[in-house]
């Protein structure tokens, strides 16, 4: 009897004081996790990892969290997304398939957000093999009812979101899926025109000055799409289309202009079009003096240490007592790499590189590893477990460390490959590309 005055007590207090639930129901999804991520473009940020009970029932108590779109990941590797703007939440889905399956019990945010997802999924799916039909058959009569089939479909699609948007086009989700409006092309114009007219009118079909859908993948959505018009083998077309992008939104909040900046950059920067995401850097960095930290370490990466210019100097005692200094390097390159303990990635980039040692001799490479711990016993523990057959050095100051801000460090792992004369000849954003550039110096 208690336990039930007790329960009674916290929500009475919940709603004397504006707290808000998120309660949940996933059928055959019983004692496992689920993760609560808030979004920042198509970033997913961890906020919480709650558990579900023998039901596969959860309660997560949301109200400090910031109005926008929240993705739950499930074990499975699936997920589903819910708005949260300041009331409770209350929904059941199942493991197969959660987003199709929703079930909104509670939430006007979410039974708008789902009324558009769930009658959208058959059209979406629909859309998708229209147009996989119009690149198998790229003309004659069969192409020609494609065509037609595919221009229905996407104006039933529109028809339908407009009449959602109409439910509350003042509500989060309201302004939200205005953003997920497909563009009608006149079906006289033929497959030149059509990428043309795209092209010219894509961008004016949306705005981009609120700033709470910055907590959404409503913006990266667009941008996306729109670099998908610019299919080609040249960098170029894509550093044009980027520049696009940036001129139309040159007015608007210097919010949303540098994320979707950082976000242009960051792609570019994971396609390898380093070139062009520094000549972005030059042009529209000054434009970020109000940018985040994670913004300015980017532009910095991009101009200042971008392939060609000198790599800072430094001089360091390893956690071996070892005293290092880049410039006196043995071999013809050093692999300068900046990982974490905390970085998952890191934990299973750094044992890799340790099994082909062998290839780093053989290119007369070394390697240093510089981590961004800031918890000594932390890090001497983890080399105590995980031995790397290298020089570590650590300035115990996370991100703050003075080698960490000359190399403009922004995420882990960082990598940069210096010759002796530290010049930057490399920067690997990952793996693969760190192989294809010992390849390289070994055939040369």
């Amino acid at each position: 009897m208690r336990y039930y005055i007790a329960i009674i007590i916290i929500f009475i207090s919940g709603e004397m004081f504006g707290q808000h639930f998120l309660n949940g129901v996933i059928v055959g999804y019983n004692r496992r996790d689920v993760n609560i991520c808030s979004q920042f473009g198509d970033e997913s940020k961890l906020v919480e990892t709650v558990k579900t009970d023998q039901n596969g029932e959860f309660v997560f108590s949301i109200n400090q969290q910031a109005v926008g779109l929240y993705r739950i990941y499930l074990d499975t590797q699936d997920y589903f997304d819910l708005i949260y703007n300041n009331e409770d939440i209350e929904i059941r889905t199942k493991i197969e398939n959660p987003q199709y399956n929703m079930e909104i019990l509670k939430s006007k945010e979410n039974t708008q957000l789902y009324t558009y997802i769930i009658d959208n999924y058959i059209s979406d799916y629909k859309i998708d093999v229209l147009d996989q039909l119009k690149d198998i058959y790229p003309d004659g009569r069969f192409r020609n009812k494609v065509e037609l089939e595919l221009r229905k479909e996407i104006k039933n699609k529109n028809k339908n979101l407009e009449k959602v948007i109409k439910q509350n086009p003042n509500s989060f989700a309201g302004r939200y899926l205005k953003y997920f409006r497909e563009l009608a092309v006149p079906s006289k114009f033929n497959d030149y025109e059509k990428s043309e007219f795209l092209k010219k009118n894509y961008l004016s079909n949306y705005k981009f000055n609120d700033l709470t859908l910055l907590n959404s993948n409503a913006y990266t959505t667009v941008v996306l799409n729109y670099f998908k018009l610019y299919r080609s083998n040249n960098p170029e077309v894509y550093y044009t289309a980027a520049r696009e992008i940036l001129d139309y939104i040159f007015f608007e909040d210097p919010k949303i202009f540098n994320f979707i900046l950082e976000y242009i950059l960051s792609g570019f920067e994971s396609l390898g079009l380093d070139e062009q995401a520094a000549k972005l850097s030059v042009e529209f960095g000054d434009l970020c003096s109000d940018g985040s930290d994670n913004l300015k370490m980017r532009i910095k990466s991009n101009t200042d240490l971008s392939v060609g210019k000198k790599a800072p100097d430094f001089s360091a005692v390893s956690i071996a007592g070892k005293h290092y200094t880049l410039s006196e390097m043995k071999t013809d390159y050093t692999l300068i790499i900046f990982w974490a303990t905390w970085c998952e990635h890191c934990k299973v980039t750094m044992p890799r590189l340790a099994a082909a040692s062998n290839i780093f001799k053989e290119a007369k490479m070394d390697i240093i590893a510089i981590s961004i711990d800031s918890d000594e016993q932390v890090l001497r523990e983890f080399l105590k477990e995980n031995q790397m057959p290298w020089d570590v050095i650590c300035e115990y100051k996370g991100w703050d460390g003075e080698i960490v801000l000359d190399y403009a460090i922004f995420a882990t792992p960082t990598m940069y490959i210096v010759d002796k004369e530290l010049n930057i000849i490399a920067k690997p954003y990952n793996e693969e590309r760190l192989y294809n550039e010992l390849e390289r110096i070994l055939t040369k």
